[in-house]
């Protein structure tokens, strides 16, 4: 915006000074003038076209980017999500996952309810046989396994999660994990992080840096897009609704 003023400022006063300077010169070269002019005024122009168009390109650009990237990060959470509840841990080791998820299986179970004499209840009020007391139990059985791969992740590379889906784009999605104490409890936790700077890699640069520091509602808060935290016990990540809409955070 202070660019786009300054250039309407800078050409009020070259306008000013060539009326001035017209006034002062032979007729004969009048024409000259306005030729000049006329690329001075169509110069200013593109100047003035681009200060308005270029934040709304990068606002589309960023928008569709932004949310290539988040639904990738989604999605190795899911993987991450799967692998700490079978192994009970996640993985920094992107290899690991994906070999993991090539290769893992989980049980399909079903659960039914039963009714079985209550052995112990029965002994303490010295009955037995089937006239005595009851109770109600739970029974899980396991109908079969079935591959986590088909299941979850039919047609996705897990390797290439880390990469971003942009071409040209520097750099990686870094993925870390660690230990948290809560209380008594040791609780794995992990975080996906994905660089701002990387994803408009070549997009205008003053508008980047604003990107970076971006503090709104509607906005995803500095200078990376995380899912997951270190320092706390969350698979949440930092995006607002509108980047994921069909998917939580």
């Amino acid at each position: 915006m202070f660019n786009l003023i300054l250039s309407v400022v800078i050409g009020i006063i070259v306008l000013v000074l060539l009326a001035i300077f017209i006034n002062k010169i032979p007729r004969k070269l009048h024409i000259v003038i306005i030729l000049v002019l006329l690329a001075l005024i169509g110069f200013f122009a593109y100047k003035l076209y681009q200060s308005i168009a270029e934040p709304v390109r990068f606002e589309a650009v960023k928008e569709e980017r932004y949310k290539d990237v988040v639904s990738q990060l989604i999605t190795l959470r899911d993987a991450e999500a799967a692998h700490k509840l079978i192994k009970g841990k996640y993985t920094n080791d992107i290899d690991a996952l994906a070999r993991f998820i090539d290769t893992a299986e989980f049980a399909l179970t079903q659960k039914r309810d039963s009714t079985v004499v209550d052995v112990e209840k029965n002994r303490r009020y010295g009955l037995s046989g089937a006239g005595g007391y009851t109770k109600e139990i739970t029974l899980i059985d396991t109908l079969g396994f079935r591959s986590v791969k088909d299941s979850l992740f039919s047609g996705v590379d897990i390797r290439s999660l880390l990469n971003y889906p942009i071409e040209g784009a520097p750099g990686k999605i870094e993925l870390a994990t660690d230990t948290f104490v809560d209380g008594e409890n040791i609780l794995s936790v992990f975080e996906a992080k994905a660089s701002k700077a990387d994803i408009l890699f070549d997009q205008p640069e003053r508008l980047v840096n604003a990107e970076l520091e971006a503090k709104a509602v509607e906005a995803i808060d500095g200078p990376n897009i995380i899912v997951g935290s270190l320092s706390e016990v969350t698979t949440s990540g930092n995006w607002p609704r509108q980047y994921a809409p069909n998917r939580s955070n």
